[in-house]
């Protein structure tokens, strides 16, 4: 019996931070949900809650005529330009961590603008553990108007 509690302990220290980190993952992921869901619901103070002060968001598309546009906007201009019809969806995210400070969050996603698809693309969001809650520190997507098909085809 000796012999064994040596392995137990081992398969229990290591499963102690599997827990922690599959907790964290869900965590970020709901933070980004939370962001959504505060978007689709015009709440300017819903989606603060879920970002860093000065936060910043970049959106990169095509541009007209060829090339890339790249867009950057704190967090508090995002919140100016909210308004009512606005839904992102996202799906199979995957989650990297960095112990308990850093969460990148990354998940291709569908936009709809009063209920018809706009663009799809993938969204990244880099967030930080700030007392104990996952905070976006910044948020980079694509916005992509040709890629639905092609990114709804992975889920």
């Amino acid at each position: 019996m000796k012999p064994l509690i040596p392995t137990v302990l081992a398969v229990l220290a290591l499963a102690g931070p599997a827990a922690a980190s599959t907790a964290d993952e869900e965590a970020a992921v709901k933070t980004a949900q939370r962001f959504f869901d505060a978007m689709a619901a015009n709440d300017g103070a819903g989606v603060t809650a879920t970002a860093l002060p000065a936060s910043v968001f970049t959106a990169i598309r095509p541009a007209p005529g060829g090339g890339t546009k790249v867009s950057r906007v704190t967090v508090e201009d995002f919140i100016k330009n909210l308004r009512p019809g606005l839904h992102e969806a996202m799906w199979s995210p995957k989650v990297v961590l960095r112990g308990t400070l850093m969460a990148t969050v990354t998940a291709p996603y569908e936009f709809k603008l009063d209920g018809k698809t706009t663009h799809c693309g993938i969204d990244v969001f880099d967030l930080a553990k700030v007392d104990g809650q996952w905070k976006i520190a910044s948020a980079v997507w694509t916005a992509e108007p040709d890629a639905c098909a092609e990114l709804k085809a992975s889920r």
